[in-house]
């Protein structure tokens, strides 16, 4: 297709809706330096068109040079002053450049030019949820329903908005009306069973995760929070099988060997446990928690003092200042009769 439209302006090269279609052609390639420099060729040839000066804006949107994009769409809107379109990349601009202000003040000219853009009114409500304007990202979403009333991603954002003010009864309403017009959407199966999750209604979230997975077996997210569900309730041979199929899916995930090796802690397979967390550490060798519970598994329970010697000196260097650690690290130095280290490190908790 590149090829023909680029024969098209050899044939000629004054005609810009050649240019123009190479642009499109350029663009729908991700190719965002060639699309623009034929845009920009085709306005060299006729700088009337509106829609040719947006596209650049768009292409350098795509390029992550917002102020630069901000300048071309200015200069679309000098040729179309009600095009709303224009007024929403303008607003999409700023609100890659976290100017959230002009961002809004250009999507609220959009509405006045497009009042049923409910793109418009997502993105708007996305900014007023970052500035905890909950009343003003509600209205937003609200409005965008009255006309699109069988949008489940509407309802979708406004149960999250009411799960971040803790009004989990309605999150739960609007994850149902969503799921009524999106069942097989394992994402939000997984979301109302999240709530559901923090609300202790474990077996109710078991039920849901599940059908996430029946939906998308690869939703690693769902296997891992069933995993989680079961670990609550004390079945540790279901967490497990859930956090090894995730594996499966998503292969040395610092998250799930910690949860692996939680859940075979609890079984007492120590073993294990260590094996898992040893692993957890190979990823992230300052994870101060994980750290902590190998360093317990050694002390505790397989009394081998000099390996738990070694994870409390690092859990030190990481936290100089953590009593508890300064407390079990003199602890294991006292089991092996290396008495002055002990007492240097019980100085150390009281400095």
């Amino acid at each position: 297709m590149i090829e023909r439209y680029i024969k098209a302006t050899e044939l000629d090269s004054d005609d810009p809706d050649a240019w123009i279609n190479l642009g499109d052609a350029y663009y729908n390639e991700n190719d965002f330096d060639n699309a623009i420099r034929c845009y920009q060729r085709a306005v060299e040839i006729y700088p009337y068109f509106s829609e040719v000066w947006n596209n650049i804006g768009l292409a350098l949107s795509m390029k992550g040079e917002s102020d630069k994009a901000i300048e071309y769409y200015e200069k679309a809107l000098e040729l179309e002053p009600e095009d709303a379109t224009v007024y929403y990349n303008i607003g999409f601009a700023y609100e890659d450049k976290e100017d959230y202000p002009n961002a809004l003040e250009y999507y609220t000219k959009a509405l006045e030019y497009d009042p049923s853009n409910t793109d418009v009114l997502n993105n708007m409500a996305l900014i007023y949820r970052g500035e905890k304007q909950y009343h003003m990202a509600t209205d937003c979403y609200e409005r965008a329903l009255k006309i699109n009333p069988d949008d489940s991603l509407l309802y979708n954002n406004l149960a999250i908005l009411s799960y971040d003010q803790q009004d989990y009864d309605k999150a739960l309403l609007y994850y149902k009306k969503a799921l009524e017009l999106d069942s097989d959407n394992a994402d939000l199966w997984c979301e109302l069973a999240d709530i559901l999750f923090e609300l202790e209604n474990y077996d109710l979230a078991i039920n849901y995760y599940k059908r996430a997975i029946e939906i998308d077996p690869l939703c690693v997210e769902a296997l891992n929070d069933l995993g989680l569900s079961y670990n609550v309730k004390e079945k540790y041979k279901e967490a497990i099988t859930c956090f090894q199929e995730a594996l499966e899916i998503l292969p040395d995930d610092p998250i799930l060997y910690d949860n692996l090796g939680f859940s075979y802690y609890a079984l007492q397979d120590y073993d294990k446990a260590v094996y898992y967390y040893k692993k957890v550490l190979l990823k992230n060798p300052n994870n101060t928690s994980t750290r902590m519970k190998l360093g317990e598994i050694y002390c505790d329970i397989k009394r081998d003092y000099k390996k738990a010697i070694q994870h409390f000196e690092k859990l030190l260097k990481l936290k100089p200042k953590n009593l508890d650690f300064c407390e079990t690290l003199a602890f294991c130095y006292e089991k092996l009769r290396l008495y002055e280290k002990a007492n240097k490190c019980r100085e150390m908790s009281f400095k």
